[in-house]
């Protein structure tokens, strides 16, 4: 699947700004079929495929979290390796970030500082949500063989510190 590839489309109108909740479609594993919903909390609707329909670009295989930070949603797509950023009022494409193995979660710690953690890089990955360039990586690797390394998962912020979760 060429998810870089813009499709030929009829793009709808400008959306209103409204209240709302962003919904995660998965998709099938290896399908590259997950999509993006928009449930509107004041009208009650449900508009699917919010993110192919106003771009003419699929999300990718596995929709598995989205982070949303001011106006930007960053929506991370697990078994692509990427994370989309979109204008959550207009679902517009801003960018993306790329170079991630499998990522999982985003946590923002600052402006320009956000941790991405990963299923199988055996590090959490540091980004620059403002240029969506990687910076750095945080070593998590337990020197264990494949089949005992844990991904990181979820992460809270308490005070200055990060902690992140694993499957064990």
């Amino acid at each position: 699947m060429k998810d870089d590839e813009l499709w030929d489309f009829q793009k709808p109108g400008p959306v209103k700004p409204f209240k709302g909740v962003f919904i995660t479609n998965e998709g099938n594993f290896m399908y590259g079929n997950a999509s993006l919903s928009y449930y509107d909390i004041e009208t009650g609707e449900v508009d699917n495929d919010v993110f192919f329909n106003t771009n003419a670009l699929p999300l990718g295989d596995v929709a598995l979290s989205m982070t949303i930070r001011d106006s930007l949603g960053y929506v991370v797509v697990n078994n692509s390796g990427r994370i989309y950023v979109i204008n959550t009022r207009t679902f517009e494409y801003s960018g993306k970030i790329t170079g991630l193995i499998s990522p999982r979660f985003i946590h923002f710690v600052s402006d320009t500082k956000a941790y991405v953690t990963d299923l199988y890089a055996r590090s959490i990955a540091v980004i620059n949500p403002v240029s969506y360039e990687i910076t750095g990586s945080i070593d998590v690797n337990n020197h264990e063989s494949r089949f005992n390394q844990h991904s990181t998962e979820q992460m809270v912020q308490y005070d200055k510190y990060v902690f992140t979760n694993c499957w064990r």
